[in-house]
């Protein structure tokens, strides 16, 4: 989809007049519409992220934009975090019975995503027309979608133009690896390899990702490079010969499902208290949503759907233990939709 006249862009994509929306553009304005969240990372340091506030203007005009623009953009095969249709589950399906793995963490990866360089690639999808004599429909969009001159983390379009602004890189990452026999997938910020191929773990070939993601400013944090033979373990999933879980993850599963059937009204926090208690781990409330999203997605792909996503009439005893356990993953991840 491209975006040619003003009317077009009023019509398609906001449903409603721009001029009503113009004066909510200046930096004081847009940051009305977020509040923030400190969450701790593992190295100790915190991230920040700015959360939309669901009863702002800007979170509908970002919900128009998202759901009557953006996803109409085409995105790169290699993409699998926050595409529709697509799961952890698929992102980690072309990695399995190779011989060597790597995995790359982008450091800072929506920050890393500038309002300039974003202007760059929207100008690909909207024309530059004016909306009044010191503003375009571009000024206006890339307006609405950043914070400080770069791409909030928690905004309703984010995750959508993290994908769109990053399918160029995926592009090239993809060429360059298929010269060396590697296969390469992306997950938002994580990076997967796998090969038959040593060179996968050679210095140089780390080099040339390096370079590659350079070029649009992202750089890789040295500290989670993972290198492994055989196997490799991401999220509670093991790759190998298969993909299986891990027994931590099915522990950690079956503890949350099991107390939660004992005490459905309690709050998500005394959930996870009562699993940290028994399983003697920590739980982060912010993981918690893509693990159990990451899991109903394994236990879908162990079932015996045809092509068009129907079960058979009549299915397997295992097969059934499946869907009850989905249906009650589902339960638990009403509860922490609530908490994102």
């Amino acid at each position: 989809m491209r975006i040619e006249s003003l009317s077009k862009f009023e019509k398609k994509v906001l449903r409603d007049s721009v001029s009503h929306y113009v004066d909510l553009l200046t930096e004081e304005q847009l940051l009305t519409a977020y509040y923030t969240k400190i969450i701790k990372k593992k190295d100790k340091s915190d991230r920040v992220i700015h959360c939309i506030d669901n009863e702002h203007l800007i979170y509908k005009i970002q919900k128009q934009l998202k759901n009557n623009f953006l996803d109409f953009i085409p995105l790169s095969n290699c993409a699998y975090g926050y595409v529709k249709g697509k799961s952890y589950y698929d992102y980690l399906k072309p990695h399995v019975k190779h011989g060597y793995y790597m995995k790359l963490d982008i450091k800072d990866f929506f920050h890393s995503i500038k309002e300039k360089e974003l202007r760059e690639v929207l100008k690909y999808y909207v024309d530059d027309v004016s909306i009044n004599e010191s503003l375009t429909i571009l000024d206006f969009i890339t307006k609405v979608v950043t914070v400080n001159e770069f791409l909030p983390q928690g905004a309703v379009t984010s995750p959508v133009l993290s994908n769109i602004y990053f399918r160029f890189l995926d592009i090239r990452i993809s060429r360059y690896c298929r010269k060396f026999g590697i296969n390469y997938t992306r997950y938002v910020d994580d990076l997967l390899f796998s090969s038959d191929n040593l060179f996968i773990h050679k210095r140089v070939f780390i080099n040339g990702i390096t370079k590659i993601l350079k070029s649009q400013g992202f750089q890789l944090n040295p500290k989670k490079v993972r290198k492994t033979k055989s196997e490799i373990s991401l999220n509670g999933f093991v790759v190998g010969e298969n993909i299986r879980l891990s027994r931590k993850k099915t522990a950690i599963i079956s503890s949350l499902i099991y107390y939660y059937q004992c005490s459905p009204n309690k709050t998500l926090e005394e959930l996870l208290t009562e699993v940290e208690k028994n399983l003697e781990i920590k739980i982060k409330i912010s993981n918690l949503h893509n693990f159990l999203a990451g899991y109903r997605s394994f236990l879908l792909g162990l079932l015996p759907f045809d092509s068009v996503g129907v079960l058979p009439e009549v299915i397997t005893r295992t097969d059934k233990k499946i869907l009850y356990k989905i249906n009650e993953i589902e339960k638990i991840l009403d509860l922490t939709a609530a908490n994102i």
